[in-house]
Order: structure tokens, then sequence, then C-alpha cells
């Protein structure tokens, strides 16, 4: 794998992140939208440096080539008449030595170059044109034990940003499966009871049961550090794995303590399917 391949590498590597990035969304499956900018100055880069690695290696072996062949040259007008065909030949063999054997070892070996299967490297940055990955799902929920939410002793300071509080009687609060589940662990005061609220998720069918779950994973930076949020709804039949839905529902209040809850259910009123949302994760 000489520094040709080594460019082109760096080339789809950029690229990879330019199409990602400036004609879809797709980056948003890896990655916070805030991130999008840094993807495309880094694919930028990315490909004028392999443009660079590529142009130099060529202009390198055009120059050593024009130098061989002046070289062989002056030698057989210098030895004229005198030397014979094998001499001469023995002469251009040196000089193409002397020109492109730099790097090889003792035994004519060249270790200045990586060996052919190198270009087996390749083979993942091309996959990432034919097959990109998808955003973490079902699969991440089903291998995450138990629902994110914060210590018992920890307790929120100052106002939730749902919209429970400003709601008017009777209307129906749209909020994140985050803020939904944040309120059902600490909000000592159970505003949610009565309250019809209108959450957005993919499925998860439980393992062993009728019921399932309403997913979505909350992410700082990357899918890395994402983190699962999700609620219980068993007066429904399960769905498909990973298909998404918008349910609109009332919170099933436990009769222990908050605290104490495993997971937070809801009683479902209606359920529909919706398409897949640009941006996956809260």
């Amino acid at each position: 794998m000489n520094r040709i391949a080594q460019g082109l590498t760096l080339v789809l590597l950029g690229a990879a992140a330019l199409t990602s990035t400036i004609p879809t969304d797709l980056y948003l499956n890896w990655v916070k939208a805030g991130f999008g900018p840094f993807l495309i100055a880094a694919g930028v880069a990315m490909v004028l440096l392999g443009v660079l690695v590529i142009a130099a290696e060529l202009r390198g072996e055009d120059e050593a080539e024009e130098e061989h062949g002046h070289g062989a040259d002056a030698e057989v007008v210098a030895a004229g008449n005198t030397v014979s065909a094998q001499e001469s030949a023995s002469a251009v063999e040196r000089d193409y030595e002397e020109a492109y054997g730099r790097g090889r070892g003792h035994q004519g070996h060249d270790h200045s170059r990586a060996p052919g299967v190198a270009w087996l490297l390749l083979l993942p940055v091309l996959a990432v044109f034919v097959v990109a990955p998808p955003a973490l799902g079902s699969y991440t929920v089903e291998a995450t034990s138990g629902s994110s939410g914060p210590p018992p002793e920890d307790r929120r300071a100052g106002a939730f940003d749902d919209g429970v509080e400003e709601a008017a009687p009777g209307e129906v609060v749209s909020m994140d499966i985050r803020q939904f589940v944040m309120r059902a662990w600490i909000d000592e005061d159970r505003l949610l009871v009565g309250q019809e609220v209108e959450l957005t998720g993919f499925a998860v069918p439980e393992k062993d049961g009728d019921g399932w779950y309403l997913a979505r994973l909350q992410m700082a930076c990357c899918a890395a550090d994402a983190v699962v949020n999700k609620v219980y709804i068993s007066n429904e039949p399960a769905p498909e794995a990973d298909t998404w839905w918008t349910v609109r529902g009332t919170w099933v209040e436990p009769e222990s303590e908050l605290s104490e809850v495993s997971q937070h259910e809801l009683t479902a009123l209606e359920v529909q399917e919706v398409t897949d949302p640009p941006d996956p994760y809260e």
C-alpha cells in the first residue's frame, strides 16, 4: 500500500463525512446536530490532504523517472562505441535501482511499502457508502438493564421544562420521553396524575409478556454515551420492534414511593404509527 493508496483513503473518509452531512441528515444517527459544522470542516480537510498526498506522490514518481532517463542517456553517450550493449543494459539497471531502490533491505525487499494485503483497509471505508450504520434502537434498549433516571436522593432544582404546570384543563401535553420519565421519577406533587400526555418513540417488545416499551435514547454528544428513556405500555398489543409511534395516554400512578419505582407505565388512549424522525435522539 503506497502513499497514493493512503491519500485515497483520506479522500474517501472525507467524502464519507461530507456526504453524511451536506446532502443528508445521516450524521444525526451518530452525533448531535451541533457537530455538523465540525464534520464538514474535517471532511474538507481530509479530502484536500488526500489530494495533496496523491499529487505529491505522482509528481515524485515523474521526477524520478525523468532523472533515471537522463542518467542512463548520459552514461551511454559517455561510454561511446566502447561500451557493449550488455554493459549499457547493466548501467540502466543500476540507475533504476538507485532511483527506485531507496528503502530496500539488503535482500532487495522494499520496506518502505506495506504489503499488498493492506489494501483491504479500504474496504471498511467503501462500506460506509454502501451500508451506513443505523441509529441505535431496540437492541440497545434490550441490552441495557433498567431505565435511565436520577438517583433517589437527587432532587431537581427549579421548574420542569415540560409544560405540565402551564397546561390548561383537558389539554394534551406533548413531551419528550426524557421529560416524562424525569417528572414521573422526582415530582413529589405528582402533577402527572390524570394529565394526558403525548409521547413519541420507537417500539421495544417485551421479551417475556405481551407488553412493550416506548423508548427514546438521549445522548450528550454522540451515540457512544446514549442512555435509555422508556415507558412501559401494557394495554396495547406490542408492535414490531424499531417502528416509531406516537402514544397519547395517562401516567399510571405508583402506589409506592417514586424513588422505589423501577419502570414507569402509561395507559395508552390512542396509538398512531409515525415515520422515523430525522433526529432519532433526544
